[in-house]
C-alpha cells in the first residue's frame, strides 16, 4: 500500500523580527481610556493654569501680520482659498514682501484664525483659548508618542512618574521657554506644526508595529498638515526614520514605504508652496539688518554668532532664565573665533553629535533626545538658510522636546537611587521644587503678553543692546502718549520715551524705525515748547542718517505752510540739503528733494537756487539743473 505523501509544514507569514516586533508592543495599545482621559484632563488643567491669565489679553506683535490687520485671515471661509494661494504675510502687506530667503508660507495657522474669525468675529480671548487647546492636545499626543516609541506599557498606580514618556511631557508642558509660542496669538504656527509632527511620528510608528494601512494613510495627512502649519515639519523625515531604527528591529520594506510616504508629502507641499510664492530660495534675501542680521558680517563672524545663538539656546533649554522676545541687532553681540563661547558651543554641540552615536545601543532614549534636538534645531539655527534674526525662544519650541527627555531620564535615574539610600521623599520634594518653579516661572512670564507695552517693558530689562527693543519700547510709549488726554501725563510719557529711541539710533543709527520714532517724538514736543530751532536741530540729525524718514517730509511741508519763520527753515534746508547730503554725503537725489522744499517755502532764493542747480548737475540731470541756471526776473511786486 502506498503511503501518503505528507504535505510540508505551512510556514508563517510574519517573518521572526516583524513577529519580535508585534509581540512586544501588543499591550501597549491596552491602557484603560479612562486613564488616557486622566492624563489628558490633567494636562489641560496644566495648561489652563499656566495660560489661562491670556484669555483676557489683547493683540500683540506679529499678532496683526497674520490675524488683526490681515485682509485674507478677516474674510472668514472666503479667505481660505488666498491664504493657500499666496505668501503669509500677503493679506497684510497687500503684496508679496521677498524680504527673507525662504519666503514665509504657513497657510494652515491662518486658516485656523480665519474659522475662529468666521463663528467668533475679531475677539482675541477666542483665540488664545484655541492657542491652550492646542497645546495641551500638542503635550497629550507627545506623550503618547513617546510612550509607544519607548515601548512603556505600564502607567497604573505610580507608574505616570515611572514613565519617562509622562515626565517628559509634563516638563515640555511647564517649561518656561514656551510661553511665547502659547501666549502670543501668531505662535500656533509652532504649537500646530509640533503637534503634527509628533501625530505623524505616532501613526507611522503604530504602522511599523501594526502593519494597519490605516495609520500610514493617517501619517501622510498629518504630515501634510505639519508642512502647511510651518516648514519646521520637514525634519521628521529625518526624525521618523532616526526613532523606528533606534527602537525596533529592522524592517526595510516597512521603513521603504514610511519614508516613501513622506517624501511623497514632501513633493507635494513644495510643489504647492512654490506655487504660491513663485520660488523655493530668493537669491537676494533682504539687505535689512533687521530681516537679515548677518547681511554686514563676513563668513567668521556669521558662523561664530550662530555657535554662539546655539550655546545660548542649549543654556535656555536647562536654566530658562532672563527671557525674551527680542534677540535683534545688538542683544545678541557679533562673535568671532576669538570668543571662547563659539569654542565652548562648538565643543559642546560635537560632543552632542558624538553622544548619538554612542548611546545609540546602550541607551537608545539618549540617543533619540539629543538626535531629536539636533535635528529639529536645525532648520532654525541659521546654519541650512537665514531665518530673518539670530535666534528666537519660539524657534527651540520643537526642538526642546529632546532636552525635557534628558531631564526625565535624570529624574528617572534619581528613583533608581531609592534602593540606594536616597528618601523617596526627598526625591519628591526635589521634583515638586522643580516642576514649582517652572511653572511660576512660565505663569510669570505669560503676563509680559498683556499689551504693547507690557510686553516692550519686560524685554528691554533683557535686551537692553537690541535696536529693536529701545525702539519698540520708545514706540509702546509714544502709543500710550497718543491715548491720553491729561496733559501733565502726556508729557511725561514722552519724556519716557525719547531715551528709548535715542539708545536705539545709538546702536543702529540708521534703523529706520527709531529715526521714525524720534521724528514723532521731536514734532509733538514742538506742540508744547513751540522750539523751532530745537525741532530743526533734531530733525536735521535724523535727516543726516536717514532722510527717507516720509513723516520728516509730511512735517517740513505743514511747517512750510505755517507761519514758521521763513529765515530758520530756508537755512535748515540749504544747511541739510546743500552741505550734508550734497557735499558730505553726495546723496544728490535727497539733496535735491529738501531743496524743493526750500524754493516751496521761498520761491526764487538766490541760494536755493544755486544749491539746486549744483545737486541736479551732479545727480545727471543737466535738463533739470537749466532752470535753476539763472534767476528768474521778480515779478512786479516781488522783492
Amino acid at each position: 500500500m502506498a503511503r501518503k505523501k505528507q504535505s510540508p509544514p505551512k510556514t508563517s507569514q510574519t517573518s521572526p523580527r516583524s513577529q519580535a516586533v508585534e509581540n512586544t508592543i501588543g499591550s501597549i495599545d491596552k491602557l484603560p481610556t479612562s486613564l488616557m482621559l486622566r492624563v489628558f484632563g490633567l494636562f489641560l488643567m496644566l495648561s489652563f493654569l499656566i495660560y489661562g491669565v491670556s484669555l483676557d489679553f489683547g493683540f500683540v506683535l506679529d499678532d496683526k501680520i497674520v490675524l488683526s490687520e490681515n485682509s485674507f485671515t478677516k474674510k472668514g471661509l472666503e479667505g481660505i482659498s488666498d491664504l493657500f494661494a499666496y505668501d503669509t504675510f500677503q493679506g497684510y502687506f497687500g503684496e508679496q514682501k521677498n524680504i527673507l530667503q525662504g519666503g514665509r508660507y504657513r497657510p494652515l495657522s491662518l486658516v485656523s484664525f480665519a474659522l475662529e474669525y468666521q463663528l467668533f468675529g475679531l475677539n482675541p480671548m477666542i483665540f488664545h483659548l484655541g492657542n491652550i487647546l492646542i497645546y495641551a492636545l500638542s503635550v497629550f499626543v507627545s506623550f503618547i508618542t513617546l510612550r509607544r516609541l519607548f515601548k512603556e506599557q505600564k502607567l497604573t498606580g505610580t507608574g505616570l512618574l515611572g514613565s519617562t514618556a509622562f515626565v517628559a511631557a509634563l516638563i515640555f508642558l511647564i517649561h518656561p521657554i514656551h510661553t511665547e509660542a502659547v501666549a502670543n496669538i501668531k505662535g500656533r504656527d509652532e504649537i500646530m506644526a509640533f503637534l503634527f509632527s509628533m501625530l505623524t511620528l505616532f501613526l507611522c510608528t503604530k504602522f511599523y508595529d501594526t502593519r494597519k494601512s490605516q495609520n500610514l494613510i493617517f501619517a501622510s495627512l498629518s504630515f501634510l498638515l505639519g508642512l502647511f502649519s510651518k516648514e519646521n515639519t520637514i525634519t521628521f523625515l529625518a526624525v521618523v526614520p532616526f526613532a523606528i531604527l533606534l527602537f525596533r528591529p529592522v524592517i526595510k520594506s516597512r521603513l521603504i514605504i514610511i519614508l516613501s510616504n513622506l517624501v511623497i508629502c514632501t513633493i507635494i507641499y513644495l510643489a504647492v508652496r512654490i506655487n504660491a510664492l513663485g520660488y523655493l530660495m530668493i537669491d537676494n534675501p533682504s539687505t535689512d539688518i533687521m530681516n537679515n542680521p548677518f547681511v554686514n558680517l563676513d563668513t567668521l563672524e556669521k558662523y561664530g554668532t550662530i555657535a554662539y545663538t546655539l550655546l545660548v539656546y542649549l543654556k535656555l533649554n536647562f536654566i530658562p532664565l532672563k527671557l525674551t522676545h527680542d534677540y535683534y541687532p545688538f542683544h545678541v553681540p557679533i562673535m568671532g573665533l576669538g570668543d571662547w563661547q563659539v569654542w565652548l558651543s562648538v565643543v559642546l554641540h560635537l560632543g552632542l553629535a558624538a553622544a548619538v552615536f554612542y548611546f545609540w545601543k546602550k541607551k537608545p532614549v539618549i540617543s533619540f533626545a539629543l538626535g531629536f534636538y539636533i535635528a529639529t534645531l536645525s532648520i532654525v539655527s541659521n546654519i541650512i538658510i537665514t531665518v530673518g534674526t539670530f535666534m528666537n525662544e519660539r524657534f527651540a519650541f520643537m526642538a526642546s522636546l529632546g532636552m525635557c527627555i534628558l531631564m526625565a531620564l535624570a529624574f528617572q535615574k534619581l528613583r533608581e537611587k531609592k534602593k540606594e539610600g536616597l528618601p523617596p521623599k526627598l526625591l519628591m520634594t526635589l521634583f515638586s521644587i522643580f516642576i514649582l518653579a517652572y511653572s511660576y516661572k512660565s505663569f510669570d512670564r505669560v503676563f509680559a503678553w498683556e499689551n504693547e507695552l507690557t510686553l516692550n517693558q519686560a524685554a528691554i530689562k533683557v535686551s537692553k543692546n537690541s535696536a529693536r527693543a529701545n525702539s519698540f519700547t520708545a514706540t509702546a510709549y509714544f502709543n500710550k502718549y497718543k491715548e491720553i488726554t491729561d496733559q501733565n501725563e502726556r508729557q511725561e510719557l514722552l519724556s519716557l520715551a525719547r531715551p528709548y529711541a535715542e539708545r536705539a539710533i545709538e546702536i543702529l543709527p540708521d534703523y529706520l524705525n527709531a529715526n521714525l520714532m524720534m521724528t514723532g517724538i521731536l514734532a509733538e514736543e514742538y506742540k508744547f515748547d513751540r522750539d523751532l530751532n530745537k525741532l530743526l536741530l533734531g530733525f536735521k540729525d535724523v535727516a543726516s542718517r536717514r532722510p527717507d524718514v516720509e513723516y520728516l517730509t509730511t512735517y517740513l511741508k505743514y511747517l512750510n505752510d505755517s507761519s514758521s519763520s521763513k529765515e530758520d527753515l530756508v537755512n535748515f534746508y540749504l544747511d541739510l540739503g546743500y552741505r550734508i547730503l550734497y557735499q558730505e554725503q553726495k546723496k544728490y537725489n535727497w539733496a535735491i528733494h529738501y531743496l524743493l522744499l526750500a524754493d516751496q517755502k521761498d520761491p526764487n532764493n538766490p541760494r536755493v537756487y544755486t544749491a539746486l542747480y549744483q545737486s541736479y548737475m551732479a545727480f545727471g540731470r543737466s535738463d533739470l539743473a537749466q532752470r535753476y541756471n539763472t534767476l528768474p526776473v521778480p515779478k512786479a511786486g516781488q522783492q
